[in-house]
């Protein structure tokens, strides 16, 4: 995959819990203060649906459609309102039938699951840590989720490799929601991915229960 536009690297579920980074993961990311998982969350990019029009050539009109609905980011609506927009507001003009998942839709669910959740009595929340990488003015993110302390040993290797999960989604039609088993060896920072088979929600219909 190609560079990430962004990236955020996290410690932590919110701002109730005072992790750090482990070292080896703070040598390989030049991140001094790391944001906690719920405040990276809130700050990606959303989208919201409004109307679409084409332009009918022979009488120069724009005709309204409800086939179809395009895809926006509410912040860089407004921005391009006032003349001051950075970064393009369209994402995607989907059919109808296009369900939109904004990541607190994903990930606000999984932040009540890692406070109930522990490791060796901690909450996960307490002792996860990763990356958050954007790509295409945010329309497309990538994650890796790892939680400190959830680990294998292989034999003769002092350096453990760090358990957790790799999730994703679009807002191009392209990526459905992901998440699947991930790993990341300490030692010389290679990554393991699928390592679990790929849990895929699309975005169509009703969208199910992301805690489950």
């Amino acid at each position: 995959m190609k560079d990430p536009e962004t990236a955020t690297v996290f410690a932590g579920l919110d701002g109730r819990t005072d992790t750090e980074l482990p070292e080896w993961y703070a040598e390989q990311h030049a991140t001094p203060d790391p944001v906690s998982f719920s405040q990276a969350i809130r700050e990606l990019p959303q989208a919201i649906e409004t109307a679409v029009a084409y332009r009918n050539p022979y009488s120069d009109e724009w005709v309204e459609t409800e086939r179809f609905n395009a895809l926006v980011e509410p912040s860089r609506l407004q921005a391009e309102a006032n003349g001051d927009a950075e970064t393009e507001s369209l994402f995607h003009i989907p059919t109808d039938s296009y369900s939109i998942i904004n990541p607190v839709d994903v990930y606000g669910p999984l932040e009540e699951v890692l406070r109930e959740e522990t490791i060796d009595g901690t909450p996960l929340g307490d002792v996860m840590f990763g990356e958050i990488r954007r790509y295409r003015g945010g329309g497309e993110v990538h994650m890796d989720i790892m939680f400190d302390g959830l680990e294998v040993r292989l034999p003769g290797r002092s350096d453990p490799i760090t358990m957790g999960v790799t999730s994703g989604y679009d807002f191009f039609g392209e990526h459905a929601v992901y998440v699947e088993g991930f790993a990341q060896d300490g030692y010389c920072s290679n990554t393991m991915r699928s390592l679990t088979d790929k849990e895929v929600i699309k975005h169509v219909g009703d969208v199910r229960n992301f805690r489950t």
